[in-house]
């Protein structure tokens, strides 16, 4: 019977000709070779030579590639959705068209990920281009690991544990993707957060290694780095923490694992949103921000005893939650742009 591959990789892709042939290379120079990877790209509807490279790929390396041409574009969420039901790897990752791998990247995570039996083996990633680490030298860097064995163990690796929410630097086992049904949100930006809280909410062996492995290149022409100011299009962010209360209430989860849930929610919802809108907005959303605070003090009005939210408040988080006590207005709106200067 053919061997399944060790790992499956994951690459959505949209008007990505200027980046991806960068990131093509990376994958196609990993020190643990080509034969037991697997190469899945969602072509979402290109309208550049995107899908010219990601055919070109596909014609030299047929066994390992899947080439997934959309009929329009769809988005992240729906393309990396789509890339798992297609994935049979022990493991997944996860990897922007933009963005590149250390060369031993995929060597190194494969290698801890088979000794720690791990459901999420989180890496560390680099903003600026810069020279990888000496191989040998990441090979000898110490993984620590973290076991979730009980309801007080899972809400503070909920709240603690994991150190980025996003979805790239981390390596999944398959198995427990597909068994939890862990998924991004659709069609929303912002997508990764769902998936990564799911995640973190049936991960029982986790594992993280000090290694910058992942390039997330700052493309300028990305969903982020395109929200311009006043762009009312990033609440979307809203809506996928809505999404993801609404799934923790229907898995059973919001009463087992309240206290995470609530720290997770109004982290997200509230405190990274309100952080963004006074670094990206001139003048005040107030409709947004005054639903925000109602949303908050509706879903969970007893937030400020949460021992995992209080305790490891930041001083600029106990600054940004403050502002749940007053209805947002113009003025305490510019005057907490001020003190953030």
């Amino acid at each position: 019977m053919h061997k399944l591959p060790d790992i499956s990789i994951i690459i959505p892709c949209y008007n990505a000709a200027d980046y991806l042939p960068a990131c093509i290379e990376s994958l196609k120079n990993q020190t643990i070779g080509m034969e037991d990877l697997q190469f899945i790209f969602i072509d979402d509807s290109s309208s550049d030579s995107t899908y010219t490279i990601l055919s070109n790929f596909e014609e030299a390396f047929p066994n390992q590639t899947i080439l997934l041409p959309l009929p329009q574009n769809q988005g992240q969420g729906y393309a990396r959705n789509l890339g798992l039901t297609y994935a049979n790897g022990r493991y997944i990752l996860y990897v922007d068209a933009d963005d590149t791998l250390a060369p031993y990247a995929l060597e190194l995570l494969l290698e801890h990920a088979n000794n720690l039996n791990c459901d999420m083996l989180e890496f560390d990633f680099i903003r600026t281009e810069q020279a990888w680490r000496n191989k040998s030298d990441a090979f000898m860097s110490t993984v620590s690991s973290y076991q979730v064995t009980d309801n007080i163990s899972r809400q503070i690796f909920c709240t603690s544990v994991p150190r980025f929410g996003t979805i790239c630097n981390k390596l999944y086992r398959r198995k427990f993707l597909v068994e939890h049904q862990i998924r991004n949100a659709e069609y929303l930006v912002h997508e990764d957060t769902l998936f990564s809280q799911l995640a973190s909410l049936y991960t029982r062996h986790y594992a993280y290694l000090p290694v910058p492995l992942y390039f997330y290149r700052p493309n300028p022409d990305s969903t982020m780095l395109k929200a311009h100011t006043n762009d009312l299009h990033q609440f979307d962010r809203l809506q996928v923490q809505l999404q993801f209360l609404k799934e923790c209430e229907q898995r059973g989860l919001l009463q087992e694992y309240y206290l995470a849930i609530e720290c997770m929610f109004l982290r997200t919802y509230y405190i990274d949103t309100l952080l963004f809108v006074l670094q990206r907005f001139s003048t005040a959303p107030l409709t947004q921000l005054q639903e925000m605070q109602k949303t908050v003090l509706t879903c969970f009005p007893s937030w400020q005893s949460n021992p995992f939210l209080v305790n490891q408040q930041t001083p600029l988080e106990q600054l940004l939650l403050s502002t749940l006590e007053d209805t947002f207005s113009k003025e305490n709106f510019e005057s907490l742009k001020m003190q953030m200067k």
